[in-house]
């Protein structure tokens, strides 16, 4: 009967964040405006005279200069550079601690009486009880199959468990099995059936 049942891991498709940064140059130049001057001048003189028959003589001379210059230059740079990072956790890391457990000697008995199994994480408190809201039951031990009676619902009704235990309260970590009817909503589950499978004495 174990091929009619299924085995899951809660959070199975967990991520995580990562980081990362870039930046980038660039310059550029512009034109400019050029402006240019000139002047000139110039000055001549003659003389002449005659006597007798006469004869006159004259000369003249006159000179004139200009210049004009004109420049422009134009120029631009820019630099611009930018970075940024985001670190989160993942859950990629909690299914993987869970995997071993999926051939557990329990596992197999719930999936050979036909039960779903989704493996995931619950904490209780030092004594071993709930530290969530839950109450009451037996002190939490390797083996301790625990059960509620229905009308199952996630958040009122049922016995619960996490893909992220770092959220949860609780002194003690285990790995567990909810079993047959399950209802999950993101990294929340709950059953009427809940196994406990073994308790992690150093979590990650």
């Amino acid at each position: 009967m174990a091929g009619e049942a299924l085995v899951s891991v809660l959070g199975s498709d967990g991520s995580g964040d990562g980081y990362g940064y870039g930046y980038g140059d660039g310059s550029g130049s512009g034109d400019g405006d050029g402006y240019g001057s000139g002047y000139g001048s110039g000055d001549g003189s003659g003389d002449g005279y005659g006597d007798g028959d006469g004869y006159g003589s004259g000369s003249g001379y006159g000179s004139g200069d200009g210049y004009g210059s004109g420049y422009g230059d134009g120029s631009g740079d820019g630099y611009g550079s930018g970075y940024g990072y985001g670190d989160g956790y993942g859950d990629g890391c909690w299914p993987l601690l869970l995997e071993p457990y999926r051939t557990h000697e329990l596992v197999t008995a719930e999936l050979d009486a036909g039960r779903n199994v989704l493996l995931a994480w619950w904490r209780s408190g030092d004594d071993g009880l709930p530290a969530n809201g839950g109450h009451g039951g037996e002190t939490a031990r390797p083996g301790l199959v625990q059960e509620v009676t229905g009308p199952l619902a996630l958040c009122s009704r049922g016995l619960h468990a996490t893909s992220k235990p770092q959220d949860w309260s609780g002194d003690r970590w285990w790995a567990v099995a909810l079993c047959g009817p399950i209802q999950t909503d993101g990294t929340k589950a709950a059953a009427l059936r809940r196994v406990i499978l073994a308790e992690i004495s150093t979590p990650p």
